[in-house]
């Protein structure tokens, strides 16, 4: 327990040195940014020119750079968006219908006396499907019944 606390520690000590020095940085870069304008606009006035006169000889740079920044900012606006997202709303599933209880397998031969078709004899091959009337019957009464009553031609 005790180590995890001090390694955790460490890495909060970390980060927060890793966050002073990046804010002193970026401390320096405004500072170095403030001088450059104000020698910038002493330039200008040394020259005799006009701040305004200035921006619009560089016009089609600055406005480079500010569509530049446009285009950031509604990225990381859009990133900001996403992360706040809510979930879709969860679906209900709906439940499956139940099988049968009873799966028989019919075997093969020939097959009469069913309830739908009285007089109809039933052929059943040895592969391929079965007859839904017989599969039906079969599941309802049951295999060994339905054998012993629909089988015709056993012996």
């Amino acid at each position: 327990m005790a180590t995890q606390r001090q390694k955790q520690i460490a890495s909060l000590r970390s980060k927060l040195a890793h966050l002073e020095a990046e804010q002193e940085r970026e401390e320096q870069e405004r500072a170095m940014l403030e001088q450059a304008q104000a020698q910038l606009l002493s330039t200008l006035e040394s020259s005799d020119i006009s701040f305004e006169s200035y921006v619009r000889c560089f016009f089609k740079d600055i406005r480079k750079l500010i569509t530049k920044i446009e285009l950031e900012q509604k990225k990381t606006a859009s990133t900001k968006t996403t992360k706040q997202r809510i979930g879709k709303k969860a679906v209900k599933k709906t439940r499956r219908a139940a099988r049968p209880k009873t799966r028989v397998k019919i075997p093969a031969g020939q097959y009469t006396n069913i309830p739908t078709d009285p007089q109809k004899v039933f052929e059943v091959k040895d592969k391929g499907p079965r007859p839904k009337a017989l599969k039906a019957y079969a599941e309802e009464i049951g295999l060994e019944a339905f054998l012993a009553q629909c089988r015709k031609g056993e012996g």
